[in-house]
């Protein structure tokens, strides 16, 4: 009976990292994709949170990236960790954080092109450390709310993105 409890108890913990919405953006799939996968760029997207991002292996549809994160409230705490980034098609990324507090955590990402423009499909399954998991709630609204900071940022930028010969242009520069 005691084992049934544990075992219900993983299950409900399990049940309760898990973390998704969606998000309609009126910028074209393409550009929201360029700007997903264009990792060192980032920082722009985070900048209080995001102390520094270097890629530290890149093939074809697999990037690891090395974060430095910043997390400011009572106590200000920095965390590193590194994560592989993999894109699975044309219109999918996954994300696994390899090292950190949140080692394990899996984020799926799909576009998808609507009439108005792009919806944005999130999918997280976060692995938190026991002491995190006691914040689980917390971690969860922190996350959505910075994750939707970040696609629309990309989104404005997005808009303004021009095309030439498959690249896009920023400000009549080369992003």
């Amino acid at each position: 009976r005691v084992s049934g409890n544990i075992y219900a108890t993983k299950i409900w913990m399990k049940f309760m990292s898990k973390l998704q919405f969606s998000v309609n953006l009126s910028a074209p799939m393409n550009h929201l994709i360029t700007l997903a996968t264009d990792y060192e760029k980032f920082q722009q997207f985070l900048p209080d949170q995001l102390k520094s991002i270097r890629i530290i292996k890149k093939e074809i549809n697999e990037t690891i990236t090395e974060e430095v994160i910043v997390f400011s409230s009572i106590i200000k705490n920095q965390i590193k960790q590194s994560t592989l980034h993999k894109q699975i098609s044309d219109d999918a990324i996954i994300s696994e954080i390899l090292s950190g507090p949140a080692k394990g955590t899996i984020m799926k990402t799909a576009f998808v092109k609507i009439d108005s423009g792009t919806r944005v499909d999130v999918e997280i399954d976060m692995k938190l450390s026991l002491k995190a998991r006691l914040l689980s709630p917390i971690i969860k609204k922190k996350y959505k709310t910075v994750l939707l900071g970040i696609l629309y940022r990309m989104n404005g930028i997005a808009l303004k993105m021009k095309w030439k010969n498959g690249r896009f242009f920023r400000n009549n520069k080369l992003g």
